[in-house]
């Protein structure tokens, strides 16, 4: 408490109306802080071999920590960043671990599982036969609801941990308790890892969901401040609210959805594709292949002949070089969007390094000797490719 007093009196103490004040004038008037500026035993340093009470209060801080993860799902609920069916088992999980606090560790999260789960033929769904539609029902649905799951657990441990550690400090059952915290939310982080890495648009929406409705509600609040300021009359603001309204009730009867891109659009997303003058991009695209890699697949090897460009529209891969030093290099790992082998395809010289899968990769190749067809055709774009080239160094 005194150090939240403080907190405050720092935030209060000066202001250019009334001027500075002094903590010890203030105190005199706060008595139940009275005693609290000595030399305080923390309720969690116990005598050694007193097991009971350690269970007790290791028992106890786990409680706070589920009570803080329910209060911030409940805040999420309000927020619109969850919705009342995801906020009911996110609830229910906290409700089974409470009962579990005395003879395990943290295990809220073991309610969530079954919701949260990545086949690992979804790694594969990408691929161009199969329809898009029948990939968004195979996934979407699924993916959606093990995303928002995941999402709001990470953060409401995250907000429960702060807590936490302001109210009890750094001892030594509150540091249990946050490393089980934290240990239980690596499978959330290892599903969202994936969802990003195959289908990076599922958290696209996701997230334009949650902030679009995030900035509606803001709206709304700000009309009714400015009404209650005086700066807007009443017929203003009921007009205001009522396109507000509309928007929201629009967001939640038609929300942005998840859709599939086709090869032909995946392609047109890809940064070098992107940027290609559209008199350059239908020759480039009729010469590329598209495939499927499984994670460890060697691309290249360093060393190795030139054999075409890998353009990476999902997952991602990791280079490696003997010659290279690493210590000044860029990030080993390299996700979706980029362009591998263009500089040794423009220059004609062996490979700079090794590149290897990391994930399932969806990419697409082309042929150097088609990179050298499109260079002879129009001079234009060996000054284009020069300019959009990326070595790995």
């Amino acid at each position: 408490m005194l150090n939240k007093a403080l907190e405050a009196f720092g935030d209060l103490r000066d202001d250019e109306e009334l001027g500075p004040v002094d903590w010890v004038n203030v105190k005199k008037y706060i008595t139940c802080l009275n005693n609290l500026e000595d030399e305080q035993a923390h309720p969690h340093d116990v005598p050694d071999k007193d097991d009971h009470v350690h269970t007790m209060n290791l028992k106890d801080t786990r409680v706070r920590l589920l009570n803080g993860v329910q209060a911030a799902y409940w805040g999420m609920l309000e927020e619109g960043r969850i919705t009342q069916s995801t906020a009911n088992i996110l609830m229910r999980s906290v409700d089974e671990a409470m009962d579990l606090v005395s003879s395990q560790s943290l295990c809220d999260w073991k309610g969530l599982r079954s919701n949260v789960h990545f086949p690992n033929y979804y790694r594969f769904l990408q691929m161009s036969r199969l329809p898009r539609r029948l990939v968004t029902y195979f996934t979407v649905e699924r993916l959606e609801l093990g995303c928002y799951i995941c999402a709001a657990f990470l953060r409401a441990h995250r907000i429960a941990r702060r807590q936490l550690h302001d109210f009890l400090g750094d001892s030594e059952i509150a540091r249990i308790v946050i490393d089980e915290s934290i240990a239980a939310g690596e499978e959330a982080k290892k599903f969202l890892e994936d969802v990003r890495v195959t289908f990076p648009q599922v958290l696209r929406v996701l997230k334009t969901r949650q902030v679009t409705y995030a900035v509606l509600t803001h709206l709304s609040e700000y009309i009714q401040d400015l009404g209650k300021t005086g700066l807007l009359e009443e017929k203003e603001i009921v007009h205001l609210d009522d396109a507000l309204q509309t928007d929201l009730k629009k967001l939640k009867r038609n929300p942005p959805l998840v859709k599939m891109p086709r090869v032909r659009e995946l392609l047109n997303t890809h940064p070098l594709v992107g940027a290609l003058p559209a008199a350059l991009r239908d020759p480039l695209l009729s010469n590329t292949k598209e495939t499927i890699k499984g994670h460890g697949t060697v691309l290249y090897t360093e060393g190795s002949r030139p054999t075409g460009v890998w353009l990476v529209s999902s997952g991602i891969v990791k280079w490696t070089s003997q010659r290279l030093c690493t210590r000044h290099s860029l990030d080993p790992i390299l996700s979706h969007g980029s362009t591998l082998g263009l500089y040794e395809a423009l220059i004609g010289k062996p490979y700079i390094c090794d590149i290897i899968t990391e994930s399932v990769v969806h990419c697409f190749f082309i042929e150097a000797e088609k990179i050298e067809q499109l260079r002879q055709s129009d001079p234009s774009i060996e000054d284009f490719m020069w300019q959009r080239k990326k070595p790995v160094m």
